[in-house]
């Protein structure tokens, strides 16, 4: 059968194509057939090799339409190919993945190819297996794997054994690494776990030495930890200066090296490497053609967005600490995020408070650098308030009103609202006003609701636990509201002195997978999670850790080289 060529335009033509393509495909049988046979019952045989079949032109069909994705200019076109190949299990969607892991022209493209065959690593061939682990390396030459994404390269090290190119490779990620960032820990574990299987020597000698400079001595605790757990925590001196205590602990640590005998395994000695990526979809058997889930998304439209608008109003008063400092940590990987998203993204923070407060609202227009805009945030705080309703409608009148949004029809628009306290009850209906006018102007309107510590403060007046204005101000600006828990995201264990591991409901992935399932296609929103995923981890930049020194006198905190603790 000859199939119609489709473009990513024609969603409605490729329907009307599926539908035709399945009819003649499947055919039932004729009238004349019925009028002069008598009805009889199929054997079990039959039916079961009519529904194969049918599966099977089924897949071929949904295998020519991704193909022709593939092949699409638009690198997101064919990423979103990538994360439908992955959900199916057939040898011949790992086939196209490994085609795209090694042959697509985009480096992003080619890292989903990779965590996609990650999620399958367990159905690939031994030349197929060859060709993922080496592809591995060629990308991690160009530091493709940033947070998460690391931890498979990290397995497949331990799996390697201690060779001196993959020690090489684990000294530049512990190099690179920040335990006060929680998107390094889980990479910081897995060499833990590496360095256990390993037993090199020379590796946990060099650590011990980092515990010399501060800024590197609390991530080389954490790894020598997953090594041996014995040795009391450099925390439990806390109460002496930042020297003594990392002083005292690395004698401690040398004592116990210099009475350990350490046996390094051989390269390839180890287990062999075989979790599946918790990122990409690990996929599945079609054992229904009529299944809606496959059926639905045969075609993908352009999904390229070519003018991306964000704007932030956020509460900044004084319960909002923790969602001041995260916008000022992640507004530069939010814009590389939109960047690769949309030809011209542009994103404004606008910080508000109340009447009476040093200001009621303050902020930086819409730019389109995540750089300047971090600069220009670097002094914000959060203080004042605590009578509860805040300016609510002062900051949307003044983020929609007072800047230049784009006047082009293929503009998509976005304000998002960040608070802990409604807006002043006398404002309702002005905000009401104004959010319907901006939605006839094509904006849309998400409010993330923040737990904080006044949700618990029961007797205050005025005060809506619910947030319920929020959920109105939404349901107007034909967007969401959600809960976000913004509270210790940055902050470190008083034990380890090191941050809690990312989670999937962190607030940029959240504010991000919302904003992205709004402004998508209804056909792609079940690919939001892992795209947002990947994408989130891939525009992930080290940030280079930095520790204050506590008490009458420190060492120097710089350096970052592997160092013998004898040799001070």
């Amino acid at each position: 059968m000859q199939y119609a060529s489709l473009s990513c335009k024609r969603s409605i033509g490729v329907i009307l194509v599926v539908v035709c393509a399945l009819i003649f495909a499947f055919p039932a049988s004729s009238a004349s057939d019925s009028s002069t046979r008598p009805a009889t019952t199929q054997p079990a045989s039959t039916k079961a090799s009519r529904k194969a079949a049918k599966i099977e032109k089924f897949i071929n069909y949904y295998l020519e339409m991704y193909g022709k994705h593939l092949k699409s200019k638009d690198w997101m076109a064919r990423t979103m190919a990538v994360i439908s190949l992955a959900r199916i299990d057939d040898p011949r969607t790992t086939n196209m993945l490994m085609e795209v892991m090694i042959c697509d022209k985009t480096r992003i493209v080619r890292v989903y190819a990779w965590e996609a065959i990650h999620a399958r690593q367990d159905r690939l061939t031994p030349e197929q297996r060859k060709q993922w682990v080496a592809s591995a390396f060629k990308l991690a030459k160009k530091n493709s794997f940033r947070g998460d994404l690391r931890l498979g390269l990290v397995g497949l090290l331990k799996a390697g054994g201690p060779t001196a190119r993959n020690k090489k490779i684990l000294k530049h990620l512990f190099e690179n690494t920040n335990s006060l960032d929680p998107g390094d820990i889980r990479t910081l574990e897995a060499m833990g776990d590496t360095l256990r299987e390993w037993q090199s020597p020379d590796l946990i000698k060099g650590l011990i030495g980092m515990m010399s400079q501060l800024d590197y001595a609390y991530r080389a605790e954490f790894v020598l930890r997953c090594v041996h757990g014995g040795i009391e925590p450099a925390m439990t001196l806390r109460k002496k200066s930042s020297d003594e205590m990392w002083g005292r602990t690395q004698k401690r640590w040398m004592q116990w090296y210099k009475q350990t005998e350490f046996k390094e395994i051989d390269p390839g000695a180890g287990d062999s490497y075989t979790e599946l990526s918790k990122i990409m979809p690990k996929g599945e058997k079609i054992t229904d053609s009529n299944d809606k889930k496959w059926s639905k998304d045969l075609e993908l439209s352009r999904l390229r967005l070519k003018h991306l608008q964000v704007g932030f109003a956020i509460d900044s008063t004084g319960s909002m600490g923790s969602v001041v400092q995260w916008i000022k940590r992640d507004v530069v990987k939010m814009m590389r995020a939109f960047e690769l998203i949309s030809r011209e993204p542009r994103i404004s923070v606008l910080l508000y408070r109340d009447r009476g407060d040093a200001y009621v609202v303050q902020g930086v227009p819409l730019i389109g650098s995540g750089e300047k805009l971090a600069f220009s945030l670097r002094n914000a705080s959060a203080k004042g308030g605590g009578d509860i309703p805040e300016a609510v409608y002062e900051a949307l009148y003044t983020i929609i009103k007072k800047q230049k949004w784009s006047k082009s029809s293929s503009a998509r628009k976005v304000i998002v609202l960040v608070g802990d306290a409604p807006p002043q009850e006398k404002s309702l209906e002005k905000i009401e006003k104004l959010v319907n006018s901006s939605v006839r102007k094509q904006f849309k309107f998400f409010c993330i609701k923040v737990r904080s510590r006044y949700r618990n403060r029961k007797k205050l007046p005025n005060y809506d636990r619910a947030l319920a204005t929020y959920d109105k101000i939404a349901e107007w600006g034909k967007g969401k509201s959600i809960w976000v828990d913004f509270r210790g995201r940055y902050h470190s264990s008083r034990n380890t002195g090191v941050a809690r591991p990312q989670s999937e409901n962190d607030s940029d992935r959240v504010v991000l997978r919302e904003v992205l399932k709004a402004l998508l296609e209804e056909g792609y929103r079940d690919r939001v999670d892992p795209f947002v995923d990947v994408l989130l981890e891939y525009v992930e930049a080290p940030v280079k850790e930095k520790r204050n020194p506590f008490g009458p006198w420190h060492r120097g905190t710089g350096g970052g080289k592997w160092v013998d603790p004898q040799a001070r």
